[in-house]
């Protein structure tokens, strides 16, 4: 989770990430990353209302609608969020440790299963 977008509309500023609880509530709402550019008109609209709630969820759908509608170089924009996205995807299978978690945790994998004597 690299990248951020730093838009400004209208005099005012603001920063579009996504977390992971970002990108979940867009899986809740019918996102599907492979999807992406299948269903444009449903998912450029997520992923762009998306990239508001972690720093802006107080933001409107009407506002947010606005500013995407003004918004240049749109291609580059949509290819950015989904870079975004991708990150956050990343960062659920990384290995990198949350802050202060390095070396809290460990796990072993134990074999239940039956074994067979060999005669």
């Amino acid at each position: 989770m690299n990248t951020k977008i730093n838009l400004a509309y209208n005099g005012e500023k603001y920063v579009l990430e996504y977390n992971r609880m970002a990108v979940k509530l867009l899986e809740q709402n019918g996102f599907m990353l492979d999807e992406f550019l299948k269903k444009p008109m449903t998912n450029i609209e997520l992923a762009f209302s998306g990239a508001f709630i972690k720093n802006h969820s107080k933001v409107g759908q009407e506002k947010i609608d606005k500013i995407y509608d003004s918004c240049k170089d749109k291609a580059k924009l949509v290819a950015t969020l989904q870079k975004m996205i991708q990150e956050t995807y990343e960062s659920l299978l990384s290995d990198k440790p949350s802050d202060g978690d390095e070396g809290n945790t460990s796990w072993e994998v134990e074999d239940l299963s039956p074994k067979t004597s060999q005669k």
